[in-house]
């Protein structure tokens, strides 16, 4: 940025007010936030002043500033400042503040827009973990897009645009289709995908929409079953919904509208979603294996629960992360990591998934070491209802490749 010095507008921003207001309390925390607006206006001292906004945000005024170097020197001066007054406090958790910067005029010559960008870069500080931002074009795009994102998956929910796939479980000793795992898809009227899970999944969960998506997933599911015999199907469940105290309601009702047999429904929860509260999941857990229904745990290898916790999860099967899978023909060390797991699946009496077979190297090493059942494109991708139907039609025989 060249040419005359700009008017730097600051928002430092205090996320999560409430909390730190039910911490201190109400006297404690305004008079912290009070020493904090002195101690901002100390710091700048003739560059600027200033301003409470809300409970949380400053607004700071600093004139004469030369470039985006010079404005992040700004913040940070601001930060120390604040992270001497937390310090003094003796806090025993510090609030980490973020600084987003919009300048005059180069940026914007009116006061709403110029608050505007700073609030977005002070999001995009805490997205990128970054301390101070200076507004740019790609925080409206990181920010704004996704929000625009999000209202347009809970459109497609509530018209039911969305669609649910299933891929196919291949019995390991009798090369049989035993199952499928459903999967959920976001796709255009070309059939591409508007977003993948991973994105629009979060999406779904900061919105709000994760119950309705997870009873999407469960109905449709569980009419597939119905049209497809009491064929066996793997749900993905998310920590959010794990945690959710309508969950287990919501599986016995998905099961009985549709008139399915608890034992052909397997729920998947990832390592991760047992931590957030341990307790309460492995009960959810247990209380739903009492219904008849199993219980898989997904990616395994991928999380970071210790095996004092995994012998305590009320589980049924295993099901090894495709990354370990898809390079074992090839990968000693991945090699060895699915042979360990298959061996600790084997000792708690797990059954055991591999996702990710490819091709019949990887299916024959896995049979080997005494694997289950195989999922992936060696058999075949996802598929909707309607393939499904005819895939399974002509699969219904032993569907191990030739040997040789």
């Amino acid at each position: 940025m060249k040419g005359s010095p700009s008017i730097g507008i600051l928002l430092i921003d205090l996320p999560s007010i409430s909390k730190f207001q039910a911490r201190l309390g109400f006297a404690e925390s305004g008079s912290l936030l009070q020493a904090l607006f002195d101690a901002f206006n100390l710091a700048l001292g003739k560059a600027g002043y200033v301003m409470r906004l809300g409970d949380g945000s400053f607004c700071a005024v600093v004139r004469d500033i030369r470039n985006n170097g010079h404005a992040v020197l700004a913040g940070e001066k601001l930060l120390r400042t604040a992270e001497d007054i937390f310090n003094s406090a003796e806090l025993g958790v510090k609030p980490q503040l973020s600084v987003g910067v919009a300048l005059f005029p180069s940026q914007a010559t009116e006061p709403e827009a110029l608050l505007r960008q700073a609030q977005l870069a002070a999001e995009a500080s805490r997205n990128r973990t970054v301390r101070v931002v200076v507004y740019d074009a790609d925080c409206r795009t990181e920010l704004l897009e996704p929000w625009a994102l999000g209202a347009a998956y809970a459109h497609a929910l509530e018209n039911g645009e969305l669609s649910v796939y299933y891929q196919p479980k291949i019995s390991m000793s009798t090369g049989r289709p035993v199952g499928v795992e459903s999967l959920m898809r976001w796709l255009n009227e070309d059939g591409k995908p508007i977003a993948t899970p991973d994105v629009f999944i979060p999406l779904a969960e900061e919105a709000g929409l994760i119950q309705n998506t997870t009873w999407y997933s469960l109905s449709n599911s569980m009419r597939m079953s119905a049209e497809c015999a009491g064929l066996s199907v793997a749900v993905n469940i998310t920590p959010r919904m794990l945690h959710d105290r309508e969950f287990v309601d919501m599986i016995r009702t998905a099961v009985s509208t549709w008139g399915i047999k608890q034992r052909q429904v397997t729920l998947e929860v990832t390592e991760g979603g047992l931590i957030a509260d341990f307790v309460q999941a492995t009960t959810r857990l247990k209380k739903l294996r009492d219904m008849g229904l199993r219980v898989s745990i997904d990616d395994f290898g991928t999380g970071y629960s210790s095996l004092s916790y995994f012998k305590k999860i009320p589980a049924d099967e295993l099901k090894i992360d495709k990354s370990f899978v898809m390079n074992m023909a090839t990968d000693a060390s991945d090699q060895q990591i699915v042979r360990t797991i298959i061996e600790l699946a084997r000792h708690f009496k797990l059954e055991v998934v591999a996702e990710g077979v490819e091709n019949r190297a990887t299916f024959d090493a896995l049979a080997a070491m005494g694997c289950d059942t195989a999922q992936g494109y060696l058999f075949s991708p996802a598929l909707s209802l309607e393939r499904l139907k005819t895939w399974l039609a002509q699969n219904s025989g032993d569907l191990r490749a030739p040997q040789g």
